[in-house]
């Protein structure tokens, strides 16, 4: 192997040396799998089954004695049998040890456990696959995990996934510039370590998913039951809730069959490509592309993009990134031929617009205009030459698949807090079986009923349909956000956003507006006019110099189409001096009498803060073009002006963006042109002027702030801009509050200094000393730059204390974006981060909640459905004709919504009507002829007349032209994908997107607390019931308990669809349920409902005297004890959905949920109606028996006392004990904030001024 192969080789045996070298794989065993009789779910069984059976044929009466021995002695054989292979699908450890023998020594493992990263998916045992190759008699040894293939590597005795040269932190660039082309000797090997590039994803049929499901722990325990109730003689109970849980998981397994059926509508068909292998170029399919490859990228096609990530060795490409970076504008990548041969490669700074990644898309390549180097000849098909870095699942589309597929989709059963809640639960299920089992001992009692009770009292108190309830609650919360046009790819992270602290959010393009506006040029001219701003448009002459400047320092691009595509900001920028675009990077004037043209460019970065250009003039003059920075332009200039300083100041204090403008002259050959460094071209520049824009704020900036401040969080401004400008936005938007002193922290005369924002106030500091606290303790805004942040260090003693104190972060480069979120998180802080896809990409990851905006529009995302409506409807009906021709039917009539897509016939009687909507106007003549064609007779199964069919075709070739002129599609957002910097993406460039989440956030924290409450009140209801009441011969008929659960499965579906309401409130949701107020509430609730039950029982023996000695196991008859506690433990129930539901200040109120409502209405209504005998019809079909006047008072009135004490345990217990209070961090001292500004502070700040 030559080339990057040799490197991507020799870097694969300097592996870590754990078992599997992956950053995703926690940990990991090597297993041999054992012979299926040594199984511990098989060979114990293969002997307890014939040991039981000849007990049962022939020693009987000697062994067995009795039917409830048998019971018990089946049942628990079968019960542990099950449990034993169960528990091989839930838990990997056991599975492992019952199917497997651990081993040390790979030679003798077939199997291997792997336990993921956090939030990495779930961990599994999966085989090891030796593969024997007769070319060389090797055998590689590998293993498939999460769509990651892992190598044994027999030096390091380590797996480990293919490696890549890109991934080395020394890979230089001169390693691409000249590579090596790939040999067909070398193809074998790199075919088996990479494999196809494709993206191969199975999507199971029905039945193998639904067994998933069907194995689950709940899911099993949920038959269990329905078991129990069926030896419970319950049958009507348990047919009814097995139909609902088939159901549901029905419903479930369908829409994971869809997801992954567009999962792996992802990945791109394979297509031709140039390869240059074996010294000549050839084609071959795209899946056939290898690390190392080097390829000719074209223009993608309409349903393509490119095959895999590349780095550009050659050539220039304007390419669409949306569908990974979130980002549509299209961006100019250029190669890096030009780059120092000995510099490392940057793939996240200067050769960042150097890399293509898989998935995007090719708008427009321009081939080099000489060979790379003279070894390779030009591509066949004239495209730019690229080296191929990654393929399949490993390229950044790839990734961004596994992460959808298998990030975490859960939220909470599994937690430490769910385990810790049942076994509370289960000490009142364990109390009450022991009197259960000690009281029918007592009384000699059929041991395998009582057994059967027992377990049905132990089973009654683990919730099973938590799950269900949350997994509701989480589904609710994506398809409200979905309407917002906000998609998530990790759906556990929905309830981070109900307990944020901290809000960060970046400013241009997120808070500001995208698209600057160009306010003109100042720093021109004598002292008196530097501040003045000269603007083209009012006839200001601004120097030809600083023109050119402007007309060359971009990487603005003509496509062929003829649209400009680049920054937006750069677009303003050229549009304000009335420059124009056109091929061949040339830039003229308005006139036309001159022209400068883009020899080489040195696009913008984040970290360097500044872009440059080397142009030529049509004069024939070529000088250098550069604008960046006020501050790091200033360090390059021969002599800076007077003024300098204060004219840029005094713009962005005022909130304007302002670039610093600078040139020089230069006379280079081609050869210096090619081989000159970036530093010597950004230096001795002569100052040209600054470039002011103004930042218009977004309609929904201020209000989005407000809202949150309102709501008990703190918002964080981190930007990479100017920080006076920074500090006056976010004064605007009301993150700094007007009144307050600002002080920023900075680097002032090269020092580390606290300055006001007018730099009358400046101290210097001591980078190695403790911050003076003044300055940190809540009575000034803070405002901290980049450059102090380096100066400081974040190991510094002060850090913690400024990352609490600061409001404004500003000049930070992405890198210093992620430490700091990162530095919040450590602090123990929920945070959130919202921005572009770009230069946020570190941040919006490293938060608990990342939120990447795009720059859609409502009109365009609409458009974008309506599209996919069309066309699955028209897939749809050519389904339906393809079936009616199958038959020798005639086609069936063509529904309006697509009529405009076939031709004008019998069949297309809306075609007119069709056209018309959608703005296509039509003349007299055509309609005509349309008219004609419509009222042709069409037979079936056969033809049009050949002239009609000519004739409809032209016409109708005519009219799908006219259509097409207004049918734009939607070009740079596909619906429903994802974005690759975030787990949140909000195809709208709304701000407020960060509110949504937020709502839905706390809606699904909310769901939670109230259901764990809910469930564990009827829970040990249940216990109580089937222990204390049973013994008093109360029993429930099916009937019963059918319309019980029939009626309060309405209740419950509608308790997880509540609504979050518009306004977020200041009070925060519970941190847990293991509180004062929550577990008191419980305990509360449950007293009231015992001590009810206990007295209105106690009621029943005065009217039915109890009997001495009952039988337990006689069918069901009907009683006034059986009535009341029947009724009573519905008013209960209900009681308990009422009385927890949590509604405002998160969720719509019970009134405004209206299912809900109208669900407790309903049974409310039900219980009292039997509870008064208003219907007597009623209670005869439900086999209540009537009751005394007195005790019909007393029960009604019991059920009503029993709702108002619940209420008022939770009111009390709410308004006492309830932790609302926001973090620390979350609060702000209101000292020099003026009255109208207080008045926007949270309660909590209120109290504690």
């Amino acid at each position: 192997m030559r080339g990057l192969f040799a490197r991507q080789n020799l870097r694969f045996s300097q592996k870590s040396a754990t078992l599997v070298a992956s950053s995703s794989i926690a940990s990991a065993s090597l297993h041999r799998e054992l012979p299926s009789l040594v199984k511990l779910y098989i060979w114990p069984f293969v002997i307890l089954y014939p040991i039981f059976t000849y007990a049962y044929v022939l020693k009987y009466d000697t062994w067995i004695t009795g039917q409830e021995w048998t019971f018990l002695f089946l049942g628990s054989i079968m019960t542990t049998h099950a449990l034993t292979w169960l528990g091989t699908h839930w838990n990997v450890n056991f599975k492992s040890a019952v199917e497997s023998r651990q081993v040390s020594d790979i030679k003798d493992a077939d199997l291997i456990k792997l336990f993921p990263a956090p939030n990495c998916g779930a961990a599994a045992v999966v085989p090891i696959v030796r593969k024997v190759y007769e070319s060389d008699s090797s055998t590689e040894i590998s293993f498939v995990f999460q769509k990651r293939r892992y190598i044994w590597n027999p030096e390091t005795k380590t797996f480990a996934p293919p490696h890549f040269a890109i991934d080395d932190e020394d890979v230089t660039v001169g390693e691409f510039q000249t590579p090596k082309p790939v040999r067909s000797d070398d193809l074998e090997l790199a075919y088996r370590v990479y494999g196809p590039n494709k993206f191969d994803i199975p999507v199971p049929t029905f039945s193998e998913l639904f067994y998933q499901h069907a194995v689950a722990p709940f899911f099993v325990f949920q038959i269990f039951c329905v078991a129990l109730w069926c030896l419970d003689e319950k049958w009507y109970y348990s047919i009814f809730t097995l139909i609902m849980l088939v159901m549901f998981e029905s419903t479930v397994v369908w829409q994971r069959q869809r997801t992954m059926t567009e999962f792996r509508g992802m990945g791109l068909a394979a297509y031709p490509v140039q390869v240059y292998r074996d010294n000549a170029w050839s084609e071959i399919q795209s899946d056939q592309l290898l690390p190392g490859d080097i390829v000719s990228v074209t223009r993608s096609g309409e349903d393509s993009g490119l095959a895999c990530d590349m780095v550009l060795i050659a050539g220039t490409c304007i390419v669409n990134e949306a569908m990974l970076s979130g980002e549509s504008t299209p961006l100019l990548k250029e190669s890096i031929q030009l780059r120092e041969s000995n510099a490392t490669l940057d793939m996240e700074g200067e050769d960042k617009n150097s890399i293509l990644s898989g998935g995007t898309k090719a708008l427009q390549v321009t081939p080099p205009e000489t060979n790379v180097h003279s070894d390779i000849p030009p591509p066949p098909d004239a495209g730019c030459v690229a080296v191929v870095t990654k393929t399949g699942f490993e390229t950044a589309q790839g990734t961004l698949v596994r992460v959808m597929i298998f990030a975490t989709e859960h939220v909470g059963v599994g937690n430490a807090e769910a385990l810790f809640f049942i076994l509370f639960l289960l000490q009142f299920a364990i109390a009450a079986s022991y009197y259960v089992w000690t009281e029918g001992v007592r009384i000699d009692r059929n041991r395998s009923k009582l057994l059967l009770d027992c377990v049905l009292i132990v089973t009654s108190v683990v919730p099973p349909e938590l799950p269900m309830e949350l997994s509701m609650a989480v589904n609710s919360s994506l398809a409200a956000l979905s309407k917002f046009y906000i998609y998530c790819t990790e759906p556990f992270r929905i309830p981070f956003a109900g307990r944020l602290d901290i809000c960060c959010f970046d400013k241009t393009g997120t808070l500001t507006e995208e698209d600057l506006l160009v306010e003109g040029i100042t720093g021109l001219g004598s002292e008196t006019e530097f501040m003045e701003i000269r603007t083209p448009s009012s006839g200001a002459s601004i120097p030809d110099k600083t023109v050119h400047v402007l007309a060359a320092a971009h990487a603005l691009v003509l496509l062929d189409e003829g649209d400009v595509v680049g920054d937006p900001m750069e677009k303003n920028t050229l549009a304000s001096i009335n420059w124009s675009v056109g091929a061949h990077d040339v830039i003229s004037a308005p006139s036309k009498k001159e022209s400068v043209t883009v020899r080489r460019r040195f696009q913008f970065s984040s970290a360097l803060k500044r872009s440059s250009s080397i142009a030529s003039h049509s004069s024939g003059r070529m000088y250098v073009a550069t604008k960046g920075a006020p501050e790091t332009i200033k360090k390059m200039l021969v002599s800076v002006p007077k003024g300098y300083d204060e004219t840029y100041k005094h713009y962005t204090r005022a909130g304007k963006r302002v670039l610093a403008l600078a040139s020089k002259d230069v006379k280079l050959t081609k050869d210096e042109l090619i081989h000159i460094d970036r530093e010597h071209v950004e230096s001795d520049l002569v100052f040209a002027g600054f470039l002011v824009f103004s930042c218009p704020i977004k309609p929904d900036a201020k209000e989005t702030i407000k809202m949150l401040n309102e709501s008990s969080h703190r918002c964080v401004m981190i930007t990479g801009d100017n920080p006076l400008t920074g500090v006056h936005v976010a004064k605007e938007v009301g993150i700094l509050y007007p009144g307050r002193k600002t002080y920023i922290l900075d680097l002032f005369n090269g020092k580390l200094a606290f300055r006001t924002v007018d730099e009358v106030e400046v101290d210097y500091v001591d980078a190695s000393k403790p911050l003076d606290a003044k300055y940190l303790d809540g009575t000034h805004d803070v405002c901290v730059t980049g450059s102090a942040i380096a100066a400081l260090t974040f190991e510094h003693s002060s850090i913690a204390d400024l990352i609490k104190h600061a409001w404004v972060y500003a000049r930070v480069s992405p890198s210093q974006k992620e430490t700091l979120v990162s530095h919040m998180k450590d602090l123990g802080y929920m945070t959130l981060m919202c921005g572009d896809g770009t230069n946020d990409v570190g941040a919006l990851k490293q938060a608990h909640v990342g939120v990447a905006l795009l720059n859609g529009t409502v009109d365009s995302m609409k458009k974008m459905a309506d599209n996919a409506r069309i066309n699955t409807l028209q897939n749809v009906y050519n389904k339906q004709c393809e079936m009616m021709r199958k038959w020798g039917q005639k086609d069936p009539p063509i529904p309006m919504a697509i009529a405009h897509l076939y031709p004008p016939g019998p069949l297309n009687v809306h075609y007119l009507k069709a056209m018309e909507a959608r703005g296509v106007e039509l003349d007299e003549k055509t309609k005509a002829e349309v008219a004609i064609l419509s009222a042709a007779p069409v037979v079936a199964g056969q033809p049009q007349s050949t002239a009609a069919a000519t004739q409809a075709s032209a016409l109708a070739d005519k009219l799908v032209g006219m259509s097409s002129e207004d049918m734009d599609e939607a070009p740079t957002l596909k619906l429903g994908d994802a974005s690759v910097a975030a787990p949140f993406t909000s195809k709208l460039a709304n701000v407020s997107a960060v509110t949504h989440i937020v709502r839905q956030g706390r809606c699904a924290l909310v769901t939670t607390i109230q259901m764990y409450k809910i469930l564990a009140l009827n829970c040990l209801i249940s216990a109580y019931t089937l222990s204390i009441l049973f013994f008093a011969g109360c029993k429930t008929s099916d009937s019963q308990a059918t319309v019980c659960g029939l009626l309060l499965s309405v209740c419950f579906i509608s308790i997880s669809r509540g609504k979050p309401i518009e306004k977020l409130s200041r009070e925060r949701p519970q941190p847990g349920i293991f509180n004062i107020y929550i577990m008191g509430s419980i305990l509360g609730q449950f007293a009231v409902h015992i001590v009810a039950l206990i007295y209105i029982r106690t009621e029943v023996y005065k009217i039915e005297p109890r009997e001495n000695l009952t039988d337990l196991d006689r069918k069901f008859e009907p009683s006034v004890l059986n009535t009341a506690m029947y009724l009573l433990q519905l008013a209960s129930q209900l009681s308990t959905i009422a009385v927890n539901y949590q509604g405002r200040p998160f969720r719509e109120s019970i009134r405004e949920n209206r299912p809900l409502y109208l669900g407790l209405l309903g049974v409310g209504a039900f219980a009292f109606a039997c509870s008064t005998e208003f219907m007597p019809e009623i209670n005869e079909q439900l086999q209540l028996v009537p009751m005394p006047d007195l005790f019909k008072f007393q029960l009604t009135a019991t059920m009503a006392l029993d709702l108002g004490v619940c209420w008022l345990i939770e009111l009390v217990l709410k308004h006492f004990f309830s932790d609302y209070k926001p973090s620390d961090v979350a609060q702000r001292h209101a000292t020099e904030v003026d009255d109208d500004v207080r008045e926007q502070l949270p309660l909590e700040e209120k109290k504690n001024q």
